[in-house]
């Protein structure tokens, strides 16, 4: 009976699990998607077993469809989203999504006890952010003190499901290199921010590299998740991580972006960027020890564009349907939308601006401007976004000319002609496809020994490499020139008006 491998994508909207060969070819996939929970103005949660339902789902669904053994499995996890479980493994409540700004307050604490400096050299972060486990176990501490107390172990996602797996605790040290609570160059916990937090290490995971055998599935879980009981879990990684690695981007130099949930921009090094004042720079520990990655991340990329789909398209169902028309009309707009301007910052802004008050903009709205305009100015917002990062990482001496492309984002022709006419630089799709989910089968191959390792080969193009237009330079550099400014002058506003609420809980939507 053939090997297979088993990668599983846990995003931050939707899970994705596909089979692959030791030969790296993917024999089956699967998608399924959910819908976030926001409860409260900053508030964004989902019900931590439902993670781990749908992960049974797929797994099932996939073993229905696919022939073979499956060797080993292994996790690519979105970071952040922190999980108190009790003695049992129990949840004590709903996940804290990674999305989630309650903790700003105890971020800003944080912020106040510990440098930037030492936050940087330690963890590798550019800021402390209520985005980070630490801010967040601070805000359980100071709001939810009985939680508190009674929470046996602080697990990030991939953690609680290693847990439900295979019945141990175990992290590993890429996903936790943006919690602000572990050093990213020995993989051990930050003793200093611990005892700040009022914390022991043995009410966390056990930190390992990725790509380390974890152990054999419980029977009970092998049962629920429909496979065999002698499959291997080897400790995976954060997402973008898998995601360059199932790309091929393993080693120095060459640039990935991703326009998924949110907008992602990764440059593998061998070595660690020192600490530069005034520069808000991510530079954390990559997969392979002794290499790092700088990663440049927003939180709202296609995010943006879904919310957008979702409610100025509402005649359309399937969401695939929904971005043909996008396009469609989009591109019949000329470039620089007539004026009109975006901000993309629906949950706030990470790299470089780190506002969490920060929200979505439209500005210079007249009375031509349609449907059709502010979708593109979605989408030219977004390559605003890339084009801040890009330069972040070029003034650190990283230059590339061709920038590879994955993620959603990357199947729209006229989203990549956007983006390489605001950065000027060539867009290269990669032709991977479900590339995180390949990144963790993968490591999970390194761990059983049935792959070598995490270096498979080339960046695979597609063959539809877009270059920029140079008729659009003009344009493009007074809309992103307007997008600085747009930014820089609603500064103010977000700071006075951030985190008050502006309509009743009953008439939230669902958070996608």
């Amino acid at each position: 009976m053939e090997e297979l491998l088993l990668g599983i994508d846990v995003g931050t909207t939707s899970v994705k699990a596909s089979l692959y060969t030791p030969s790296h070819f993917q024999v089956v996939s699967a998608c399924r998607n959910y819908t976030l929970e926001t409860p409260e103005n900053n508030l964004v949660e989902f019900p931590a077993e439902e993670y781990w339902n749908i992960v049974c789902q797929m797994t099932r669904e996939l073993m229905e469809r696919a022939q073979g053994k499956v060797t080993a499995l292994s996790l690519s996890c979105q970071g952040e989203t922190l999980i108190c479980v009790d003695q049992s493994a129990k949840p004590l409540r709903k996940a804290i999504v990674w999305l989630d700004n309650r903790a700003e307050k105890e971020a800003d604490e944080l912020k106040m006890m510990f440098s930037a400096q030492s936050v940087y050299e330690v963890c590798g972060q550019a800021d402390m952010v209520a985005t980070w486990p630490a801010a967040k176990i601070l805000w359980i501490r100071r709001k939810e003190p009985e939680l508190f107390r009674q929470t046996a172990r602080y697990l990030l996602l991939a953690d609680y499901l290693m847990l439900r797996m295979t019945g141990k605790a175990i992290g590993d040290s890429n996903l936790w290199a943006s919690s602000a609570m572990l050093d990213i160059h020995t993989g051990r916990w930050w003793l200093e921010m611990l005892d700040y937090l009022g914390l022991k290490k043995d009410r966390l995971p056990t930190i390992v590299p990725c790509g380390t055998p974890v152990g054999r599935l419980r029977l009970e879980a092998a049962e629920q998740m429909g496979l065999p009981a002698d499959c291997l879990a080897v400790a995976g990684a954060l997402d973008q991580t898998c995601n360059m690695i199932g790309c091929g981007l393993t080693r120095s130099g060459s640039i990935l972006e991703t326009t998924g949930s949110c907008l992602a921009v990764g440059a593998v090094l061998d070595r660690f960027i020192p600490y530069k004042p005034g520069i808000k720079l991510t530079c954390q520990n990559f997969a392979l020890p002794g290499s790092y990655t700088v990663l440049q991340w927003s939180q709202s990329a296609g995010m943006t564009l879904k919310w957008f789909a979702q409610r100025f398209y509402p005649e359309e169902s399937d969401m695939e349907t929904v971005y043909h028309e996008i396009d469609r009309e989009a591109e019949k707009v000329p470039p620089g939308s007539e004026g009109l301007v975006m901000l993309p910052h629906l949950t706030g802004a990470a790299n470089p601006e780190y506002d969490s008050n920060a929200t979505g903009v439209f500005a210079g709205i007249r009375l031509g401007h349609g449907r059709a305009h502010f979708a593109r100015a979605v989408m030219e917002a977004v390559g605003c976004m890339l084009r801040r990062n890009l330069e972040q990482i070029s003034s650190l001496g990283i230059q590339q000319d061709h920038i590879y492309c994955a993620g959603g984002g990357a199947s729209s022709g006229l989203w990549l002609q956007i983006k390489a006419d605001l950065t000027g630089k060539t867009m290269v799709p990669i032709k991977t496809r479900d590339s995180a989910c390949h990144g963790a089968a993968i490591l999970a191959g390194v761990g059983s020994g049935l792959m070598d390792s995490i270096h498979w080969g080339a960046p695979p193009s597609d063959g539809r490499e877009t270059m920029p237009e140079v008729s659009n330079r003009t344009v493009y550099e007074e809309t992103y020139r307007n997008y600085i400014l747009l930014y820089e002058a609603m500064k103010q506003y977000f700071a006075v008006v951030g985190g008050k609420k502006f309509y009743e809980k009953k008439d939230r939507a669902p958070f996608f």
